[in-house]
């Protein structure tokens, strides 16, 4: 992307901490520790366009250094900008005209390097010179620092603020221009947040919350110290024949285990075709979790220290370019009421749109199966999307042999979770597991012998998926070979000994990608790479997965920017806001105007039911069931 670098601003705060009020502290989370009484500025290095980074001491300097830009003009560019551009527009009211982000862009580049330090980046690019040492400035305010200490902190300052400069540089060279909009977007979520809270259904969930935690304890069979116990829980996943997962430490370098609730290795644990794993795994969350670490406490707290709820969504959170939570709060799975569990919304509904404001959140319907279709070329169900025949009414149909108009809502719901659950080669085991735990839905207990016959059934009427997966084990093999080449509806997909390219420019990163063999058997076991030091596995169907989460992104991820630049046009009066707010992988959630809603919304839903331009034939198709409210609760 050519960019004109007279325009960049890069910053880089240095801030008070101390050994109770840092941010590897449980309590803080990144808003919290900001909005903190005991928030200090120490120092700021500012670096105009190119020119060389200047330190600025003291608040009130850097204050005023940074006041004086014309913020209209000019972008701002940080490590972690969620970091330094939640200070700049919360302490300081600064509104850069765009924020970029390096960690975020690493996260897009590397996935595998999502958790490296500033330093390790630079090493990877080859840029020289190594970080500064830093004196030990832990419980120190600012008026505290005096000589060669406050020489060196603002020396570290400088040179880290000149790393990042020439990091992004080295990122801008190749990152794909709407990419940029998106990272912008996201950061715009936290910096500038507009979510409000109703405080008092917030603590009545949270109350829910708790009562479930005990619930959760009391199923996974175990006691609480048990779970508790890192090594103990170890043992107890041993003792049902499943090896902990590891991770490599970012703090240390050192190999521990992958047991925080953030870690992918162990939330995939939840999805263990062994209910016995997934129930002791969510009883590890549950003995775990302390009332600060709920969501509810959360969103409190934000709202007592902040007046709003900053939303920070990881860009490239996840391998396939879906977003994460952050912040140590999960904005993308707010579970809704059920019949069953009518409290389990009340926290989704205590989010609030600002007065004379609401919010909408029209979803992709079906997005993922509609892509996995279109991908395998599979033009007979392609033909039942474009006629909006309910896909999962006939496939239920044919499970339970009765016409589709018979079909009732029980029979639908097995339908759906076929449909949904049996595109990237689940088994009959694992179809039966994750019915019986509810994971998509309400519990449902099958027999093997239904789920086997369910399993065949889709394979024999989704025969393209079936060979698309094969097709995938053929990528796989040819990557390891170090051969390039495309595959996919039209060739979309290209491929080369490492990666998958996507259309939006990105791509798929499995590096070290490797066959593994099976030496008594004399034949291919499967495939291994590596992420961030620790060893993966992938086939066919997962490989399948990983490409249809990462193209349903693509498609979701060009209609936020379609949705930005409409709100972006439109004549608002003083004090209204028209911006997305927060989204789900399938969901666009903006706040608007009220007086305008309708407005917003169907624009919102033309462009969420047109086809990108890189598939114009993929039925895709958008909802928006509730219309608009003024919580969220659409």
């Amino acid at each position: 992307m050519k960019y004109n670098f007279d325009e960049l601003v890069t910053i880089d705060y240095e801030t008070f901490y101390s050994s109770t009020y840092s941010l590897r502290s449980k309590i803080y989370n990144t808003s919290s520790y900001i909005t903190d009484p005991q928030f200090q500025i120490h120092c700021c290095a500012i670096k105009m366009g190119k020119k060389k980074s200047k330190c600025y001491w003291g608040q009130e300097a850097v204050t005023a250094a940074l006041k004086a830009i014309d913020w209209s003009k000019h972008d701002l560019l940080a490590h972690n900008n969620f970091f330094d551009g939640f200070i700049s527009s919360y302490h300081l009211g600064i509104r850069p005209r765009r924020r970029f982000c390096t960690v975020q862009m690493t996260r897009g580049l590397h996935s595998d390097m999502s958790k490296a330090s500033l330093q390790a980046i630079c090493d990877f690019y080859g840029i020289p010179g190594k970080t500064e040492g830093l004196n030990d400035v832990k419980g120190l305010r600012t008026e505290q620092i005096t000589g060669d200490k406050k020489k060196n902190l603002m020396s570290y300052c400088n040179n880290d603020n000149e790393k990042c400069f020439e990091v992004f540089k080295k990122q801008m060279e190749v990152f794909p221009e709407r990419e940029i909009k998106l990272i912008d977007i996201t950061l715009s979520m936290f910096c500038d947040p507009v979510f409000e809270l109703d405080t008092a259904r917030a603590e009545a969930s949270l109350n829910y919350e708790m009562n479930e935690r005990l619930k959760f304890i009391a199923i996974s069979g175990f006691d609480e110290k048990t779970l508790k116990s890192t090594d103990k829980f170890v043992a107890a996943l041993e003792s049902l024949g499943v090896e902990a997962p590891k991770k490599v430490s970012k703090y240390n370098g050192e190999i521990s285990y992958a047991l925080a609730e953030t870690d992918p290795e162990f939330i995939a644990l939840q999805e263990h075709d062994d209910p016995r794993v997934v129930r002791l795994v969510q009883g590890r969350l549950a003995a775990k979790s302390t009332m600060m670490e709920t969501r509810a406490w959360r969103l409190i707290q934000m709202m007592q220290s902040c007046g709003s709820l900053p939303v920070l969504l990881n860009y490239y959170g996840a391998k396939t370019g879906r977003w994460s939570g952050g912040n140590k709060v999960n904005f993308q799975n707010m579970p809704t009421s059920t019949k069953d569990y009518p409290m389990a919304g009340e926290l989704r509904k205590s989010i609030l749109a600002p007065k004379w404001h609401v919010i909408i959140a029209p979803d992709s319907a079906q997005i993922e199966a509609r892509v996995l279709a279109w991908i395998a070329g599979h033009e007979e169900l392609l033909d039942r999307f474009r006629n909006k025949e309910d896909v999962y009414k006939f496939m239920a149909s044919l499970i339970y042999n009765v016409p589709v108009s018979e079909v009732d809502d029980e029979q639908r719901f097995i339908g759906k979770i076929a449909v949904l659950g049996l595109g990237y080669s689940m088994g009959a085991k694992r179809f039966q597991t994750t019915l019986a735990l509810g994971v998509m839905g309400p519990p449902v207990s099958l027999s093997m012998v239904e789920c086997t016959k369910i399993v065949k059934m889709y394979r024999k009427i989704n025969k393209a998926i079936v060979d698309f997966w094969s097709g995938c084990e053929d990528v796989l093999e040819a990557m390891c070979q170090g051969k390039a080449g495309t595959f996919g509806n039209n060739g979309l997909l290209e491929y080369d000994g490492t990666d998958i390219w996507l259309p939006n420019g990105m791509g798929l990163h499995y590096p070290g990608l490797k066959m593994t063999w099976d030496a008594e058997r004399n034949r291919r076991s499967g495939f291994s790479y590596m992420s961030a030091g620790v060893k993966k596995h992938i086939y066919g169907g997962l490989l399948a997965e990983n490409i249809v989460q990462a193209l349903a992104g693509v498609v979701i991820r060009e209609e936020m920017t379609e949705v930005h630049d409409y709100y972006a046009k439109l004549k608002l009066r003083k004090g209204e806001v028209a911006k997305i707010a927060t989204m789900t992988h399938d969901e666009i959630v903006s706040v608007v105007p009220e007086r305008i809603a309708k407005k917003c919304l169907d624009a919102n839903l033309k462009i969420m039911r047109t086809p990108p331009a890189w598939a114009p034939d993929m039925p895709i198709w958008a909802a928006a069931e509730a219309g608009w409210a003024p919580n969220y609760s659409v």
